[in-house]
């Protein structure tokens, strides 16, 4: 038997970057999600497997917006056309959604839930639950069903493990504990980077974002082929993003004037292009000030050398300074660890608190700058600004 296993989606979530917002990408790329979630029915089809099994958070809210749910009824329509079943747990951020709150949203999807926790297809049996609160400390594994003798089973379950870095406790279960329950595959969801395990004949896979949404998501791009028979449980990586992020260093050492600063850059940015994917690099620039040359004439080198190559993108350029190696690598630790206080909610909720404020403070037609949807980019750039700080030395008086 095949299935296709994929989590977080968070349709219509939005691309958190400067190359996303480059006007040469436009429209396309703020329906991202969708044309992955399109790209994602392409391969079920392909592949011609027996259930599509999504693993929470399809939704990036408890509103779904009704173009992102009309999306999924059109993609889930074509997999129904093929007689191929989807099925669904809700995960932590669409934990109380609503999916029928303007009717089916298809009859090819079953949702999972404590009160129906299985569900037959061929000779497996699916197995999940999803999040009926926003934030759950406990492990939902004492609540799955024993494995049903004779046939394969597999797991759906929105958790973050034994704990990742940038993630506060959802659903916490043990790995060794998933292995010991039985199941033949766990089909995770939860973390956004990809991680696959084995043990004692049981594959549990966290598939990772389908699409990263910035600098800090290049990790997944990807959805999971899962292969059970008589030979054991295989696991394929099938790649969907539309946009890879990635971090490129550019090594100016040497290089005199502004000529030699753009062959450097077009080198680094030609040696990213021709792939499948559109690229958006952000570029760590090594070498001493006098190499480097002005911050913002370097910055806008690199875009206009980006520009000429298709599918390539600029995120932004941070400067490295050959000097300060060794400071610019403890700063780099130091932002890992900001970055992954950012991400809890107990943080966010007081960015937010002082935005409010801020934007009080603020005429009305300058309000937009500190608006709620902007507050992934605003910490990211908080953070980044901290970061070179300390890199280069410098502070602010």
């Amino acid at each position: 038997m095949k299935f296709l296993h994929v989590a977080d989606l968070h349709l219509d979530s939005p691309l958190r970057t400067q190359a996303a917002r480059d006007s040469a990408m436009g429209a396309h790329l703020r329906a991202a999600s969708r044309q992955v979630l399109a790209r994602l029915v392409d391969a079920a089809l392909s592949e011609g497997v027996d259930a599509v099994l999504f693993a929470g958070d399809t939704f990036d809210s408890d509103v779904a917006d009704v173009a992102s749910r009309a999306a999924l009824a059109t993609e889930l329509s074509r997999l129904s056309r093929s007689g191929i079943p989807a099925v669904l747990i809700q995960g932590n951020h669409d934990a109380l959604l609503d999916l029928d709150r303007y009717g089916p949203v298809s009859d090819a999807l079953t949702v999972l839930t404590p009160e129906a926790p299985t569900i037959r297809i061929g000779d497996a049996c699916i197995h999940g639950m999803g999040f009926t609160a926003k934030h759950m400390a406990e492990s939902l594994l004492p609540r799955y069903p024993q494995p049903d003798p004779g046939r394969w089973n597999i797991g759906l379950m929105h958790t973050s493990l034994d704990g990742a870095a940038g993630h506060d406790p959802y659903a916490p279960c043990a790995l060794a504990d998933l292995i010991g329950h039985g199941y033949d595959y766990w089909a995770l969801g939860h973390i956004h980077k990809r991680a696959v395990h084995e043990a004692e004949g049981t594959l549990v896979v966290m598939p990772g974002i389908p699409q990263g949404r910035s600098i800090r998501e290049r990790d997944g791009g990807s959805a999971t082929l899962v292969e059970i028979d008589l030979q054991g449980v295989r696991a394929r990586e099938i790649r969907l993003e539309l946009l890879r992020f990635t971090e490129v260093l550019v090594d100016f050492t040497g290089v005199a004037d502004q000529a030699g600063r753009d062959a450097r850059l077009r080198m680094a940015l030609e040696a990213m292009a021709g792939d499948d994917v559109m690229i958006a690099a952000r570029l760590d620039a090594a070498g001493s000030p006098a190499e480097l040359g002005d911050p913002r004439m370097l910055e806008a080198q690199a875009r206009e050398a980006a520009e000429t190559m298709a599918g390539v993108f600029v995120d932004r350029v941070r400067l490295r300074p050959a000097n300060q190696a060794l400071d610019a690598e403890l700063a780099e630790d130091l932002a890992s660890l900001m970055r992954a206080d950012a991400a809890t909610p107990g943080f966010r909720d007081e960015v937010l608190a002082h935005l409010e404020e801020l934007r009080s403070a603020l005429p009305a037609e300058l309000r937009h700058v500190l608006a709620d949807d902007r507050i992934d980019e605003l910490i990211e750039m908080g953070v980044e600004t901290m970061a070179l700080r300390l890199a280069t030395g410098r502070s602010e008086h």
